[in-house]
């Protein structure tokens, strides 16, 4: 549902998203959270505790129906943040100007609203309802209070006069309403307007499954494509989910991909293009795409999801893979402060004993978010070191990486690839034809001694995005 009437203004909130893993869930179904390595929270209440004193967090009434409906209630034992189901577990997610912030429900892929449309006992109750791009009803603002809980604020305009409300956890209503989320308290904080955002941890481990040993010698067709589908210049941008998966399906098709690696991609578009690849192979289950977000600093060492436009949800970047998969990882590389946090994303594929990394680095140079390029080298460093960390896996890496084979840092002699270079073969060495304008950004890397043959950039020629895809076929030494 969407609203007519929208209120107000806001800014700031919280989160830290650091190194992440995650299986697929049963429970989600083909709901977004389930491709997307974002972390995920519950939010707990500092007023409310159960008989035995142990803590308590928001849940979504997923069971009930009409007024009831999607809910937040303070009032599900907490004490164990790996035992919490989808009902009681969040994301947070921020625009492209990291000034509002907005919590989404894993149990509907809904995001929380603060529903000034009520009157009475209801006015500005929060439920998990919002089923587009979150708008100024679902957007919060934390204020930090101390030993780090936060207070949520929003604020609501009516009749041109603007107010800020808190956020309260009613615990001592009774009845169905026991500790219902209300932004109604207009002054300071107390104890029913603290609370924190507790990170629950994934059911995957933090290492994946043992590689299948001994590998063989193999061969895999690989593709890698920034598709824009968050730059409003761009024509990947202006096309439908079904267009923009009938484009990236054509070009694997064309490469005869095993692995595709993609950027500047937008979360809804996930499940689409899974479906897409499967439908051309005339079957169900057989690949997997999975998703890792892209980060905003929305106040000092909290980050959100960037969201995309055009109501795809979070930004970032994406990889296919075959569907055996069930673990996948994002890293969170080291990025300039204020600026967008990239991040890699990683796949095992246990079978090949092939672990497939995505990136797309920071923008570097004069005028833009790394204007020394220092941060991408690390950031080259991490990926190089991330990728070839897990025993028994050969590494294969692709992406967007925005420097050229022969950029320097300005205080360095040393390339800002050259991490990767030292450890990896590229498909288009020496060659380094441009994939971007006149420049090479896209790269695809993989361990040495592996070799490339056919590496191919594509042409201009009916392309929607504003880079060239590449793809090629490497063949892995036996492991």
């Amino acid at each position: 549902m969407r609203r007519t009437t929208r209120a107000g203004a806001l800014c700031g909130l919280l989160l830290t998203l650091l190194t992440l893993s995650i299986a697929p869930s049963a429970q989600a179904g083909d709901i977004l959270t389930e491709k997307s390595a974002g972390q995920r929270y519950a939010l707990q209440s500092k007023a409310a505790s159960d008989k035995a004193g142990k803590p308590v967090c928001a849940s979504v009434a997923t069971d009930e129906t009409g007024s009831q409906a999607a809910k937040l209630r303070a009032r599900v034992d907490c004490s164990d943040p790996a035992a919490l189901r989808p009902a009681e577990t969040f994301t947070l997610h921020t625009d492209k100007y990291a000034l509002a912030a907005a919590l989404r429900s894993e149990a509907n892929g809904q995001y929380v609203s603060a529903e000034f449309h009520d009157a009475d006992s209801h006015f500005g109750m929060l439920r998990a309802r919002q089923d587009e791009a979150f708008g100024n009803w679902e957007k919060f603002e934390l204020v930090s209070l101390a030993d780090g809980w936060f207070a949520l604020r929003y604020n609501f305009t009516e009749n041109g006069v603007s107010k800020d409300y808190y956020v309260s956890a009613e615990v001592n209503t009774t009845g169905a309403d026991q500790g219902l989320l209300r932004a109604r308290t207009a002054t300071a904080p107390g104890s029913w307007e603290q609370f924190k955002l507790v990170r629950i941890p994934f059911p995957a481990s933090d290492e994946p499954p043992a590689a299948t040993l001994p590998a063989p010698a193999r061969s895999l067709r690989t593709l890698t494509w920034n598709t824009c589908s968050n730059n409003g210049d761009c024509g990947m941008y202006k096309l439908s989910a079904d267009e923009f998966t009938d484009a990236v399906t054509q070009r694997a098709t064309t490469a005869k991909a095993d692995v595709i690696f993609l950027q500047e991609f937008c979360e809804k578009l996930a499940k689409p293009l899974e479906h897409k690849l499967e439908a051309r192979d005339g079957g169900a289950d057989t690949w997997d795409v999975r998703f890792a977000p892209i980060q905003l600093k929305v106040a000092p060492d909290r980050f959100a999801q960037k969201s995309c436009a055009k109501n795809r949800e979070a930004y970032g970047v994406a990889i296919a893979v075959p569907a055996e998969n069930t673990w996948y990882k994002a890293v969170e590389l080291d990025s300039p402060d204020k600026k967008e946090r990239r991040t890699a994303l990683c796949a095992a594929v246990r079978s090949w004993a092939v672990m497939a990394c995505t990136a797309h680095f920071s923008t570097g140079g004069p005028n833009y978010d790394d204007p020394s390029r220092h941060t991408q080298q690390a950031q080259a460093a991490n990926l190089a070191q991330q990728a070839a960390r897990y025993s028994g896996y050969r590494a294969l890496i692709g992406g967007d990486l925005n420097a050229t084979p022969t950029v320097t840092p300005t205080e360095s002699s040393v390339p800002v690839l050259q991490p990767l270079y030292d450890a990896y073969k590229e498909c288009d060495q020496p060659a380094n034809r441009p994939t971007a304008g006149s420049s090479k950004l896209d790269y695809l890397f993989a361990a040495s001694p592996a070799t490339w043959s056919g590496c191919t950039i594509g042409t201009d020629t009916d392309n929607p995005s504003d880079h060239r895809p590449v793809w090629g076929t490497v063949t892995l030494p036996a492991r």
